[in-house]
């Protein structure tokens, strides 16, 4: 089934949170700083206030107590700070907002903001972790005393035992640039008022998040405002965070009592939404002599930017997944959180996951390189086996263990292996001396990842007309919600398609939904619909054997019919049971096991030319296991952008601050994202199914499961070809630009 949200976005009938032009709409534009760290001396607006259609200029003393900052959820061991919501007495990073204009037109405001003088006494600055790594003592804020966020350490098993005695052991430094989230969208707000309360649309993942955080900082009731995303150009993680922008766009309406509308520009939206990576990763990994893993140990740096924001969970995630498909008996890992003066970080496609995966994966080449085995031999002696699924990892994740479902990660490996010509490619290498031109490479990574969190709710409403409509929480920007709800309500409630429809991205749906992140869509949203599909099903046949004088159990459910059991003559359609008024069911999904874990293997075959530094993707096989699929082709295009992401990251992407903290990839121009070009090479997706232990209907996540393994695959295909022209090249940076690649052959 394609996509039921498709005609209308392609066809140019999308409605985003910029599209709401209610009457009386004013608009709103901020003032930002042009420096990463100064005192903020004073803030002259008068000329401002002066020009025409200016409508009202706030400052942060003009903002409520309640509503001057937000705070953030962090990990245990990470010092709060929360963000401002406009600076007073000192800016941060470049783009944090230090007044607010409203005005009659976008261009009114814009002008406006030009016009405000913000004295500004500059400080020393650290804008790259590498800087703050060297001066551990640099006040990213002032009064404080080092650049230390906090830290947190993740451990399992015994590793002294691990490495005492070790016959192998290999050592690697790693670096992951920072990245942008760079969605088709900025991110935009339009707030009007409704009554006493607000409704809102907003470019987010979370609108419930919304929801709760303007009532919680402007004292609403959470019936009073209702928060809408209705159509999201791209999301991807960073609009999963709650912004300053959207607390003032509410409070602007609230407060003139007339719609405001927020439309960020692309150099605005790129300074002020949270960036994710930015880590550096030093890790040492034990070995039996024959490749088996005792171990792995080590530091991570993280650059969690000039406020907390959600970036301190991201090594959590990291660390979990270096145990990617692997028996790890042992792990321990240090993760440090430093402050600089940059934007915040977060969770970008993957929240980590890549990170983590890339550090294992060029780990266990390293040592196959070591040990002079095949990279392939080494993980199918490390892979764990279908028959120890459920498997323990021994990994601690709150008040359990992490397990691994299900899954048969052997033959994920054997059909990538068989796809991408892999023994042809070895062969090939073997039989060739390089002369100097392009030298072709092949790469492999496997994966596991964890998908799905938390909760869910769903409604589903029954009307005597036929119709049966799905109420989720979840917020789609492209994943096919609408589409994937539609089909687990036809099937499980036994209704035909044409005849249900959903609803979603609203918070009158549902009392509370989470937000959409961490591949969880399909499994908590799938499975909350399920349970409510079917009990609205088992009270449909409980009337229907009443009518036919049937037991319901000798009744079956069909395209919306009632019918005996061998007898479809003694039938009853389903919609003349329901009441005029209609009837809700609502269920609640809470899942036995904390998470479904998706695995794959992927592998790249490229070609690099040393005299550019070019990397040409020649072919790319994606085996993928994400569970039962609702949906086949959708799993396969989310496995599509993923790779787009993930090549993304392994070639291209880099937010690039300098050591002083001037930004340097504002736009498009200075921050390069994939194109048609780039993805134009052969790509394979393999699809395996096992079914998840960890939810009744079986299903895993897959937003995120084609781009977690893709930084590693090209990066072990692109160390591949260059060890041929120089035996000892490393490649240990993302992204592999050319300027990286000329160094390691250098």
């Amino acid at each position: 089934m394609r996509r039921r949200e498709d005609p209308q976005l392609i066809t140019g009938r999308g409605r985003y949170a910029a599209d709401i032009h209610p009457e009386g709409l004013v608009h709103l534009a901020f003032v930002r700083s042009s420096q990463p760290h100064a005192k903020l001396l004073s803030i002259d607006a008068e000329a401002a206030r002066a020009l025409p259609g200016v409508v009202a200029v706030w400052t942060a003393a003009d903002l409520p107590e309640g509503a001057r900052s937000l705070p953030d959820w962090l990990p245990r061991g990470v010092t709060p700070r929360p963000r401002p919501i406009l600076s007073q007495g000192e800016v941060n990073y470049v783009g944090e907002a230090i007044a607010a204009i409203v005005a009659e037109t976008p261009y009114q405001a814009a002008d406006a903001a030009e016009a405000v003088f913000a004295d500004l006494a500059p400080l020393p600055a650290v804008g790259t972790l590498e800087a703050a790594l060297r001066s551990g003592a640099a006040q990213v804020h002032e009064g404080t005393e080092t650049n230390a966020a906090g830290g947190y350490e993740r451990a399992a098993g015994d590793i002294e035992a691990a490495f005492t005695g070790s016959p192998v052991t290999v050592k690697e430094r790693f670096r992951v640039a920072r990245i942008a989230g760079a969605a088709m969208e900025p991110r935009a707000v339009t707030a009007m008022p409704n009554g006493d309360g607000l409704r809102i649309w907003t470019s987010t993942q979370h609108t419930y998040g919304v929801r709760d955080r303007v009532c919680d900082l402007l004292g609403l009731e959470k019936a009073g405002v209702e928060v809408l995303a209705e159509d999201v150009g791209g999301g991807f993680g960073p609009k999963a965070q709650v912004y300053p922008e959207e607390i003032l766009t509410a409070l602007a309406a609230l407060r003139l009592q007339r719609p405001v509308s927020w439309v960020a520009t692309r150099s605005e939206d790129t300074a002020t939404t949270v960036h994710a990576h930015g880590t550096i990763f030093e890790v040492e990994l034990a070995a039996e002599s024959d490749g088996r893993l005792r171990g792995l140990r080590g530091q991570v740096w993280h650059d969690v930017g000039a406020y907390p924001a959600s970036g301190p969970a991201q090594p959590g995630l990291m660390i979990a997944h270096l145990l990617s498909a692997y028996r790890l008996p042992a792990l321990k890992v240090q993760a440090t959180l430093v402050h600089t003066n940059t934007a915040s970080t977060g969770f970008v496609r993957g929240g980590g996951r890549p990170v983590g995966n890339f550090v294992i994966e060029r780990m266990l080449d390293r040592l196959a390189r070591k040990l002079a085995l095949d990279p392939a031999e080494v993980r199918r002696r490390n892979l764990v086996p279908a028959d120890q699924m459920p498997f323990d990892t021994g990994y601690p994740a709150g008040r359990q263990n992490v397990v691994y479902d299900s899954g048969d990660y052997q033959r994920l490996l054997d059909q990538t292996l068989t796809a991408i010509g892999y023994a042809e490619v070895r062969e090939a290498q073997a039989s060739s001396q390089p002369t100097g031109g392009r030298l072709r490479g092949v790469g492999i990574a496997c994966c596991v990842e964890s998908s799905g969190f938390g909760s869910e709710t769903a409604r589903v409403r029954l009307d005597a007309d036929g119709t049966a409509t799905a109420f989720i929480g979840s917020t789609p920007q492209g994943q096919g919600h609408l589409t994937t709800a539609a089909q687990v309500l036809a099937e499980r409630l036994g209704w035909p398609l044409d005849r249900v429809r959903v609803v979603a991205g609203d918070t009158r749906a549902v009392d509370h939904g989470e937000m959409t992140a961490g591949s969880r869509t399909a499994v908590q949203v799938g499975n909350a619909t399920s349970l409510a599909a079917r009990t609205a099903r088992r009270w449909l046949l409980e009337r229907a054997g009443e009518r036919l004088e049937a037991d319901p159990a000798d009744l079956v459910l069909e395209e919306g019919v009632a019918s005996v059991k061998g007898a479809p003559q003694s039938s009853v359609q389903a919609a003349e049971l329901v009441p005029a008024t209609g009837l809700d069911f609502v269920e609640h999904f809470e899942p036995p096991l904390p998470n479904a874990y998706s695995s794959g293997c992927h592998a790249a075959v490229v070609d690099v030319d040393p005299e550019t530094g070019s990397v040409d993707v020649v072919r790319y096989v994606i085996a993928h296991d994400t569970g039962k699929p609702i949906n086949p082709l959708l799993v396969e295009g989310q496995m599509h952008g993923g790779y787009a992401h993930g090549l993304g990251y392994a070639l291209f992407e880099e937010a690039i601050y300098q050591p002083d903290g001037a930004f340097q990839s504002t736009s498009f121009l200075d921050y390069t994202i994939v194109s048609a070009a780039e993805v134009s090479s052969e790509l394979q997706v393999l699809p395996l199914e096992t079914p998840s232990r960890a939810n009744e209907e079986g299903f895993k996540g897959a937003g995120e499961s084609g781009t977690v393994p893709v930084p590693a695959a090209i990066a072990n295909a692109v160390e591949d070809a260059v060890r041929q022209l120089r035996p000892d090249a490393a490649i240990t940076e993302l992204p592999i630009t050319p300027a990286r690649l000329f160094e390691a052959l250098a």
